[in-house]
């Protein structure tokens, strides 16, 4: 038995220390650029196959994933929620929260809370511009359980009083810190220095939160989450035809709300440009540069979407991260960007931070790398990269059931085809040099920017600025 041990053993030593047969020069490339990469072969998923009509104004997108025991629902509600006048605006901000929060006719807040909690689920909401949104997270077996407590705190909401006042005292403190973060304060400031008055933009004081009262919020408590319109993104481990008839039960019980007269108010800009400075005293300078772009859909989106790229939106291989990070060492990060939106004129803009001392030779950079690619247009390299990045970077649209519902059932919310993403990379494809070119004299000009910047002006020396004190930021 022993020999047969030592011959097993010097056998396995012997095959462990057999020479292994050298690599040819062929497997191996001489650089990294001689690498071959497989083509880039993706199809998105298609929106149609996830679509279930609840009813005729109850759509759902239900993307399943058994892999964990979850289910997450969002509902999005199309609904206003402008503010009529400017005392409404602190009855909207607690009424947002206060749905989840302020227990129901039957169940008092702490008995909601523990019921919850004993359940390790989470029922959420809020109010916004142009809809509601109600988010669940359960665990797959506790669904039936937790959807009737979901019931109950959106049709018969009891607004508890004493939660009213927790609500108030976290929304004052958070009034009162505001501006603490300069992040917070340049945002401030460029809403400020770039759109004229609009109720969507107004805010409320200390005084107009602690002023609410409890009547306020139940005379207007029935003009949200109505189901007028709604679309449910779900996800995760869940039988889909239980789901479906557990839904349609769910809104035919629905309440259905009273009429309301809000009506929403689309964003203007001003026309004015320049540099505005708002004080505080800390060593970067905080910079955002924004210009007026289009509501989409629009044809020059996805055009100007490339052109930014190019720009600054590919993080180290964009012009800005060159100029100004890697040749001038004058921030850490500095991006351009292209927001998108579908109820608003949307904004195109170039973000950073710098050292205070360094923010006019980094503004200075900027107009010069803008009016370069204005006269000189991107090479077809720069070009050609930036299609290949933004069209395979579509699988991480979908990275998982949960981003995948919301995607689709957001993309209908917005009007987007049921074909968006199946055209998607051919539109990103069909882009010239010129287009891009294009673009960015139409949007990207340093004379059409509004230029905001949080820091100590005396400090920055930059010239010809309008200084808007803390006092004056907003509407």
């Amino acid at each position: 038995m022993m020999r047969f041990l030592f011959a097993a053993i010097f056998v396995f030593l012997a095959a462990c220390a057999a020479p292994v047969p050298p690599q040819t020069e062929a497997a191996l490339p001489q650089s990294y650029k001689d690498i071959v990469f497989p083509e880039f072969q993706y199809t998105p998923p298609y929106p149609g196959d996830y679509r279930i009509p609840i009813t005729d104004s109850i759509t759902l997108y239900a993307v399943r994933d058994t892999t964990i025991p979850l289910i997450n629902l969002n509902f999005y509600f199309r609904e206003n929620a402008v503010p009529q006048n400017r005392e409404e605006v602190a009855s909207l901000q607690i009424l947002s929260s206060l749905y989840s929060k302020g227990g129901t006719e039957t169940l008092s807040p702490a008995q909601v809370d523990d019921s919850l909690e004993f359940l390790s689920a989470d029922i959420s909401a809020s109010i916004g511009s142009n809809k509601s949104i109600i988010h669940l997270n359960c665990l797959s077996r506790d669904f039936d359980k937790v959807l009737p407590l979901l019931f109950e705190l959106f049709n018969k909401a009891s607004l508890d009083s004493s939660r009213m006042e927790l609500q108030k005292s976290s929304a004052i403190k958070a009034y009162m810190h505001r501006y603490d973060h300069p992040h917070s304060q340049m945002l401030a400031l460029s809403a400020k220095v770039s759109y004229k008055d609009n109720p969507r933009l107004w805010i409320a004081d200390s005084a107009a939160l602690a002023n609410v009262k409890r009547a306020d919020l139940q005379a207007i408590k029935d003009e949200f989450f109505v189901p007028s319109r709604v679309i449910i993104a779900a996800a995760g481990d869940f039988d889909l035809d239980s789901l479906k008839k557990t839904l349609t039960d769910l809104f035919a019980n629905w309440k259905k709300g009273k009429p309301t007269r809000r009506q929403f108010s689309t964003l203007e800009f001003n026309e004015h440009t320049g540099i505005f400075v708002s004080e505080k005293d800390i060593s970067q300078a905080n910079i955002v540069m924004v210009a007026p772009f289009v509501k989409r859909p629009h044809p020059d989106y996805y055009q100007t979407a490339v052109a930014s790229y190019i720009l600054g939106g590919s993080s180290f291989s964009s012009r800005l991260t060159n100029t100004v990070r890697t040749q001038n060492g004058l921030a850490y990060s500095i991006y351009s960007f292209v927001k998108s939106d579908y109820d608003d004129i949307g904004r195109v803009g170039i973000s950073l931070q710098t050292k205070l001392e360094s923010a006019k030779n980094a503004l200075q950079l900027i107009r010069e790398e803008c009016l370069k690619l204005i006269t000189e247009g991107s090479t077809a390299e720069e070009l050609e990269f930036a299609k290949k990045s933004l069209i395979e970077s579509m699988p991480g649209m979908f990275e998982n059931a949960k981003e995948t519902a919301n995607r689709f059932a957001l993309s209908e919310f917005d009007g987007q085809s049921l074909d968006h993403y199946k055209e998607y990379p051919e539109k990103i494809r069909a882009i010239t040099l010129e287009q891009v070119r294009a673009m960015t004299a139409k949007y990207f000009n340093p004379d059409s920017f509004k230029i905001s910047v949080v820091g100590a002006n005396d400090k920055m020396l930059l010239e010809n600025v309008k200084v808007v004190p803390v006092g004056e930021l907003e509407f």
